[in-house]
């Protein structure tokens, strides 16, 4: 349970608010079905949210942020690479605000995205209904810059700054989108008598704060930019982060380094866009009046992808800080 509770933190958090009073539904015995789903490739479990609004005697609706109006027993399926993967129910925990809930899901394992393919999902509840989406998973292209990792002239061992990073976005896709640069170091620490696979983001800056001038980093946000720049000085503090006083510096053993984008499909652009409700632990907030491209009810079906670039460490400079560097 504890681990569900967890992945479902960096995968996908969905609740429903009460309906707002500019959304009337005419026919009382009518029920209003929401579909929501976030893929991820950087996760081995997807999830989706199946609920139902049923609207009371006097014709408004009733407080949906209630887990028994999440519909268990529905049949979901994933359309993706020529393959269809059926989604299981299942009851995880969820941290919103502090309160720890139980709610119903559903979950599939092993779901492999390619970008420029066609991915739909389609859910079957009782009395015939269905909800349904079908949309393409996005594709971003890297620019032209090094992938040396640090950036180093071909005479002698100089330093070149800054980084520069670009990439290109979908050249099918007519609408922006949504990225976030990210660079990434992987390493081990020794501790408890084990190494542990950790990983530290490079800010985009640090920024001096306070009469003790203490560093604060600023990290790169969402936007709709297709580049970014950073600095060999905050690349060097960031790897002195790794260890901070710990004397012992070859208890750390550097593994890779990613430059990565991570990216909205259109539909979680538009989402993001007009409403900004992204959280980091991927909360998605949805009313009836926000936007939908769910046929045949309400909701969300989106995809979060994570493109990433290996660079190529020089081991002198991982072994300059006393780091141990075993390539994987």
């Amino acid at each position: 349970m504890k681990k569900a509770f967890l992945v479902l933190l960096t995968v996908l958090l969905i609740f429903i608010e009460s309906c707002k009073s500019d959304f009337n539904i005419n026919a009382p015995s009518e029920d209003v079905y929401a579909l929501n789903c976030v893929l991820r490739n950087d996760n081995s479990i997807q999830y989706a949210i199946l609920s139902k609004n049923t609207v009371t005697d006097n014709g408004t609706s009733p407080t949906l942020n209630s887990n028994a109006l999440n519909i268990k027993g529905a049949n979901i399926k994933i359309f993706c690479n020529d393959s269809v993967f059926v989604m299981r129910d299942t009851t995880i925990q969820v941290n919103d605000a502090g309160n720890i809930t139980n709610v119903n899901c559903y979950y599939v394992k092993n779901l492999i995205m390619k970008p420029g393919k066609i991915i739909s999902i389609e859910a079957a509840v009782s009395g015939g209904k269905t909800l349904k989406s079908t949309i393409p998973v996005q594709e971003i292209s890297f620019g032209t810059f090094s992938t040396n990792f640090p950036l180093t002239l071909k005479t002698g061992y100089q330093i070149r700054d800054p980084y520069t990073w670009s990439w290109n976005g979908d050249p099918e896709s007519s609408t922006d989108i949504l990225n976030q640069p990210q660079l990434e170091i992987y390493y081990k620490k020794y501790e408890g008598g084990k190494f542990v696979d950790k990983i530290i983001l490079v800010p985009l800056v640090y920024y001096y704060t306070g009469s003790a001038n203490n560093l604060i980093p600023v990290y790169v946000k969402f936007s709709f930019e297709n580049d970014c720049i950073t600095t060999l000085e905050t690349i060097n503090k960031t790897m002195q982060d790794i260890s901070g006083n710990d004397p012992d510096k070859g208890n750390y053993i550097i593994n890779k380094v990613l430059f990565s984008v991570v990216s909205f499909d259109p539909n979680l652009t538009k989402f993001y866009s007009a409403y900004n409700t992204y959280t980091e632990n991927f909360t998605v907030k949805l009313r009836q009046t926000d936007y939908s491209n769910i046929e045949g009810g309400i909701g969300i079906f989106g995809i979060y992808y994570k493109f990433s670039q290996n660079l190529v460490v020089d081991s002198l400079y991982i072994e300059s800080y006393g780091y141990q560097y075993n390539p994987r």
